[in-house]
């Protein structure tokens, strides 16, 4: 076992990698728990996998909630929160989430609004959720005019990730969680690169038991991003790479044909072609980052989907600062913040993008 201490905000939280760990859940999740109610929600995917068994293990009451981005709205937060006043919560209770990135981001939120502010700790089972969603403390629901336009910082006070949950994900799941694992790499290449490669080949094929150090390499990125700005104010939009016209097309399409981390995917591939037409990466660099998401193909078509059903969610981006969308770009070692991507070379790019063979490779692009 592995474990991290996020720091964040004058505040810091364990977080617990390793194979078995949901077997202790009730010691793992410590100074957190220390004897107050513990209250647990998952979905009915997970439920009946872990969800059922961590609040046994906790002797805590269990919601399921349906499965699916297309719940990650407001009628789960209040069926969260009322279920919580029917068992009696108090303000030092610990609200324990089971699940993916839909019940993290969900249950994340119904603790920062249930009596202004309950704890909560993640248990996060998806590659997803252990590389991203569980991490940051950034919690919300969707709208239909945006993704995760409603929300909050609040930070669980413990994550506990056993990587031996991601052998009953699918691959179509893995290939998701693995696209934002390639954007931290961007990120943060110098920390992340050599693992990567060593590693995204391996888990891209159904071998999840080689993802541990992938997600210790992703949770310390993403650690020290947010720890230099927790709020979103500076460094932390670097975290929103792949991320614009991701939600865009999550949007367009009612959050039903895409996976989260297909729609990075997605985006990524955008972002590499701006950042070489701008001399960010040439080539030969862009195409390397490129192979590399071919990794996780198929990525569901774009074809079908215009770019004038998109535009409106990127202009409505949460990002939107002085009337306009900065992009985060890709550069040589790192990334560019508040990039200005017109709309007609948006629009350029992304009928680029549909021209793509949704398997790969993407070598057309650039």
């Amino acid at each position: 076992m592995i474990t991290l201490t996020l720091a964040a905000g004058g505040e810091s939280a364990p977080y617990h990698i390793g194979e078995g760990l949901l077997g202790q859940i009730p010691e793992l999740l410590g100074a957190a728990l220390e004897g107050r109610q513990a209250f647990v929600v998952t979905d009915t995917t997970v439920g009946p996998l872990y969800g059922s068994d961590v609040a046994e293990r906790l002797a805590a009451p269990c919601l399921e909630l349906p499965a699916g981005e297309e719940h990650k709205r407001w009628p789960s937060v209040e069926r969260i929160v009322r279920w919580l006043l029917a068992h009696e919560v108090e303000r030092s209770a610990l609200l324990v989430a089971v699940g993916g990135g839909v019940v993290t981001d969900v249950v994340g939120f119904a603790a920062a609004v249930t009596l202004r502010g309950i704890g909560w700790a993640a248990i996060p089972t998806t590659l997803l959720a252990m590389v991203d969603a569980a991490l940051g403390g950034k919690t919300g629901i969707d709208l239909d005019e945006g993704k995760n336009l409603i929300g909050a910082f609040w930070r669980p006070r413990a994550i506990v990730a056993d990587t031996l949950a991601l052998a009953t994900l699918d691959q179509r799941q893995l290939h998701a969680g693995l696209a934002e694992v390639v954007k931290a790499a961007m990120i943060a290449p110098s920390s992340l690169e050599h693992v990567l490669d060593s590693h995204l080949a391996p888990v891209a094929a159904g071998d999840p038991l080689q993802a541990l150090e992938l997600v210790v390499g992703c949770a310390r990125v993403k650690s020290d991003v947010v720890s230099l700005d927790e709020r979103e104010s500076g460094p932390r939009q670097a975290l929103n790479l792949g991320h614009t016209l991701a939600h865009g097309i999550e949007g367009a399409t009612s959050y039903t044909r895409f996976l989260h981390g297909e729609a990075v995917a997605w985006g990524l591939l955008a972002e590499l072609r701006l950042a070489r037409d701008r001399g960010l990466l040439s080539t030969a660099e862009a195409l390397a980052w490129a192979d590399r998401i071919h990794a996780l193909v198929p990525l569901p078509s774009l074809a079908e989907l215009s770019w004038d059903e998109i535009a409106p969610y990127i202009a409505r981006d949460k990002k939107r600062e002085g009337g306009r969308v900065g992009w985060v770009l890709p550069r040589l070692g790192g990334v560019v913040l508040d990039v200005s991507v017109s709309g007609v070379e948006a629009a350029t790019v992304y009928a680029e993008l549909q021209a793509l063979p949704p398997e790969g490779p993407f070598s057309a692009l650039f």
